[in-house]
């Protein structure tokens, strides 16, 4: 028995790592927070806290719920051959002066085998993690919103589970082409997991977006600054989308000082209310390929 229970501890640790994909960032708890969520914001090199115009706005920036189409429902999964998945569902509508969104973030791998050392495998198991988040946002003025997003976490691996509240706050300027953007993310705190406290991978975002073009040809830039707490790396993520007669969009993006991962790509189409995009972002090493899906219905 004991030995189960080192292997557990063992995996909880790997697990986290696998979760944060090695990526340079500050060594805390439930690092799937740190992960994107939705293709057109990680084909951009997840630089989308000034520019998010869709539901993933819960995620990246909640005083960005005004933006894009009234209401937006939105798909998202993740999947690499290391059988890590990340899936995201989300729903936002917005009026004069209020708009509010939810949405639901579920990082997990399945099936893990439990071994004796040595021995054949005795059992499986999952390791997941949960986010579920209802945002509020409020038009300032004609130019400025200001948001917030309360996060109900949750983290089961094996037997053990913990669980804990966070809070994200943001806030946007939008006027003619040009907006920008400041945003505090995972401020909040977990329950132990068995006898260590999770310390939460609190971050600061902000960044500017710029639109451009002419006739059926245009195009959406950005670049933001992000930085997790607790002596992680500085990164700087920058995204670039042409889109031709609103229908179809080739999307690039670089982040910088990740240790695994840099350039980033994906492509969309769009048709009538409803939108599908796919990113794709190459890992160095031994890591697997992710890549991504979206589905959004626009009302």
């Amino acid at each position: 028995m004991k030995k189960i229970f080192v292997i557990i501890f063992l995996l909880s640790v790997s697990l986290n790592n696998s979760f944060a994909q090695n990526d340079g960032t500050a060594n805390t708890g439930l690092s799937f927070l740190k992960l994107g969520v939705g293709a057109q914001s990680i084909s951009m090199g997840e630089a989308y806290s000034p520019i998010s115009e869709d539901a993933t706005s819960i995620y990246y920036n909640p005083a960005r719920l005004f933006f894009g189409s009234t209401t937006n429902v939105y798909l998202a999964h993740n999947s690499s051959a290391t059988d890590f998945t990340n899936d995201f569902i989300a729903f936002k509508t917005s009026g004069t002066k209020w708009a509010i969104g939810f949405g639901v973030q579920r990082a997990a791998v399945n099936d893990i085998e439990i071994r004796e050392i040595p021995g054949a495998p005795i059992g499986k198991f999952n390791a997941e993690n949960l986010s579920i988040g209802l945002s509020v946002g409020f038009r300032f003025s004609s130019t400025i919103t200001l948001g917030v997003t309360s996060k109900f976490l949750y983290e089961k691996i094996y037997v053990d589970d913990a669980s804990g509240l966070a809070f994200d706050i943001g806030a946007a300027y939008e006027k003619n082409n040009f907006s920008a953007a400041f945003v505090l993310t995972n401020l909040g705190n977990v329950n132990e997991l068995r006898t260590v406290a999770t310390k939460l991978p609190s971050a600061i975002r902000f960044g500017v977006g710029y639109k451009f073009g002419k006739g059926d040809l245009k195009f959406r830039s950005s670049a933001e600054g992000y930085q997790v707490s607790d002596g992680g790396k500085f990164h700087i993520h920058t995204g670039l989308e042409a889109g031709y007669k609103d229908m179809f969009f080739v999307r690039a993006g670089f982040q910088s000082n990740y240790e695994n991962k840099n350039f980033t790509a994906g492509v969309g189409f769009k048709y009538n209310a409803f939108t599908l995009d796919y990113s794709y972002v190459p890992y160095k090493y031994a890591f697997s390929n992710s890549n991504t899906f979206s589905l959004g219905l626009n009302f």
